[in-house]
C-alpha cells in the first residue's frame, strides 16, 4: 500500500511539470547563450543611469567592457549632437550621424528582422544621450524556455525532495523494524521468563541500547544461575545439617537411657561423658551455622590488622594441645623463631585453625597425626596443616556438612587471602598464605 502511494504522489508532483520538459533539450543543448529578456532589459536601465554625467571615454570604456560580458550584443551610444559611437564594428543599418528619422527607421527593422533591442537614456537625461543593446531574437530566452528552465529547477527541488522522503521513509521504516524486535525480545512469557539476546546489526544509538539490552540478559542469567546454585547449596546444607545434628542426638538419647537407668555405675559416668562431649559438638555446630549465616549477610564484624601469624597459631596449637593428645595424636609443630607478620583478623584467623584442627579430629582420627609448619613455596611463606586421614574421598566414622570448610573459605576472601585443600587416600594438606605473589593452583 506504501508503493502505490508514493507512486501516486510522484505522479501528481511531475504533472504540473511535464509540458514544459519537451523544452528542456532545447534549453540543455544549446550551442551560444541564452538571455533573459527582463533581465537584460533591467542590466541595461541600470548602467543608463551609472553613466550620469560621465564623459565620452568612461561611456566609451564602460561599453566595451559590456561587451566582453556580452560577446553575442551588439552596442552603440548616440550622443546629445546625434553622433553614433559603436562598440567594436558598427553596425552596417545604423548611419554615423543619428536623427530622429533614423530612430524610427531602426526601430522598425528591428520588429521586421526579429531581434531583441533595449535603449535607455544616459543618466535618464535625454540631453546625455541614449545607448542601445540588441541581440538576435535566437539569443534570446523565449517564454517556453524560461517555463523549460523553471521547470528544470522544479524537477531538482522535486527530485531532492523525493530523495530525503524516500531515504526519511526507509530510515524510519528499519528503525522502527529494530525497534519492533527489540521490544518482541523484551516481552517474555510463561514458558521464558528471560529474554533471548538480539543480535547487533548495526553500530548506532539502537546498536548500543541492543547491546545494553545483551548486557542485561546475561546479567539476568548469570543471577539467575547464582541463585540456582545459592538454593542447591542451601538444601544440601540443610540435609547435612540434619544428619550432623541427628548423629550426635542419637548418640545422646542412647547414653540417656544408660544413665536413667544406673547414673551413679561407672557406665553411667562414661555415658555422662559421652552426652557432654556429643553436646559440645552440637555447640560448635550451632556456632558453626550462626557464623556462616552471619558472614553471608555480612553482618560478621572484621578488624584486620598486622599480627604475628606464628605467635598467633602457637597459642592456638597450645589451647587444642588437650584434645590432640586425648585423641593420641602425634604433634609436630614447625614454626619459625622471628615474628612472621600478616595482615589479618586474628579472631577470624584463628576461628579459621579451629575449624582445620575440628575437621581433623573428625575426619582424619585414623591417623592419629596432625603437622603444623610454616613452609616457603615460590618465595612465598604459607601455613600448611597435615594429617594422615583418609582424605575427603575416604571414608571417616563421622560425616560433616562442610560448614567448616565454606566459613574458611569467606574469612579467608574477606581478610584478602587464599587457601587450598588437598586430599589423597595417604592424608591431607591444607595451605593458606596471604595473597600477594602466589596464584592458586597446584602446590606440591
Amino acid at each position: 500500500m506504501r508503493k502505490y502511494l508514493i507512486l501516486i504522489l510522484t505522479a501528481l508532483l511531475l504533472w504540473p511539470v511535464i509540458p514544459a520538459m519537451f523544452y528542456m533539450p532545447v534549453y540543455l543543448f544549446r550551442e551560444h547563450s541564452l538571455y533573459v529578456p527582463e533581465e537584460i532589459s533591467r542590466m541595461w536601465r541600470q548602467e543608463a543611469v551609472k553613466l550620469d554625467g560621465a564623459s565620452r571615454d568612461k561611456i566609451q570604456e564602460r561599453l566595451d567592457k559590456l561587451n566582453e560580458d556580452y560577446p553575442d550584443a551588439e552596442m552603440f551610444w548616440v550622443d546629445p549632437s546625434g553622433k553614433k559611437y559603436a562598440v567594436m564594428d558598427r553596425p552596417s543599418d545604423i548611419p554615423e550621424q543619428w536623427t530622429y528619422e533614423d530612430a524610427l527607421s531602426f526601430w522598425a527593422q528591428h520588429r521586421e528582422h526579429e531581434t531583441f533591442a533595449v535603449s535607455s537614456l544616459i543618466g535618464n537625461d535625454p540631453k546625455q544621450g541614449v545607448m542601445v543593446i540588441q541581440l538576435p531574437e535566437s539569443h534570446i530566452l523565449s517564454a517556453e524556455m524560461t517555463l523549460s528552465r523553471n521547470a528544470l529547477l522544479v524537477l531538482l527541488f522535486f527530485v531532492i525532495y523525493l530523495s530525503f522522503f524516500v531515504l526519511s521513509w526507509h530510515f524510519f521504516v528499519r528503525l522502527r523494524r529494530r525497534l519492533i524486535r527489540l521490544q518482541s525480545a523484551m516481552t517474555v512469557n510463561r514458558l521464558k521468563d528471560i529474554p533471548d539476546e538480539v543480535t547487533i546489526s548495526k553500530d548506532d544509538e539502537i546498536g548500543e541500547l541492543e547491546g545494553a539490552f545483551n548486557r542485561m540478559v546475561r546479567e539476568l542469567k548469570d543471577s539467575r544461575n547464582r541463585e540456582r546454585k545459592e538454593e542447591e547449596l542451601r538444601k544440601q546444607l540443610i540435609s547435612n545439617i540434619s544428619h550432623d545434628l541427628r548423629t550426635p542426638l542419637t548418640v545422646i538419647r542412647q547414653h540417656t537411657h544408660t544413665v536413667r537407668k544406673a547414673p551413679a555405675s561407672s557406665q553411667g559416668q562414661a555415658s555422662l561423658d559421652v552426652i557432654d562431649h556429643k553436646l559440645e559438638e552440637v555447640s560448635k555446630l550451632m556456632d558453626n551455622l550462626l557464623s556462616y549465616t552471619l558472614l553471608s549477610a555480612g553482618k560478621y564484624p572484621l578488624h584486620v590488622q598486622t599480627i604475628d601469624i606464628a605467635e598467633e597459631i602457637r597459642n592456638r596449637v597450645a589451647e587444642w594441645y588437650p584434645v590432640f593428645e586425648s585423641k593420641g595424636f602425634e604433634v609436630l609443630v614447625e614454626l619459625p623463631e622471628r615474628p612472621l607478620r600478616w595482615v589479618a583478623d586474628p579472631l577470624w584467623f584463628n576461628r579459621i585453625l579451629d575449624n582445620v584442627f575440628q575437621n581433623v579430629v573428625r575426619h582424619a582420627g585414623k591417623g592419629r597425626y596432625i603437622a603444623i609448619k610454616i613452609v616457603e613455596l615460590k618465595g612465598q611463606s604459607m601455613l600448611v596443616i597435615q594429617d594422615k586421614g583418609p582424605g575427603t574421598s575416604g571414608e571417616s566414622p563421622e560425616k560433616g556438612a562442610g560448614i567448616g570448610l565454606s566459613i574458611i573459605s569467606m574469612m579467608a576472601r574477606e581478610m584478602g587471602m587464599q587457601w587450598e585443600l588437598e586430599s589423597c587416600a595417604n592424608g591431607s594438606s591444607f595451605y593458606i598464605w596471604p595473597e600477594k605473589k602466589l596464584q592458586r593452583g597446584h602446590l606440591r
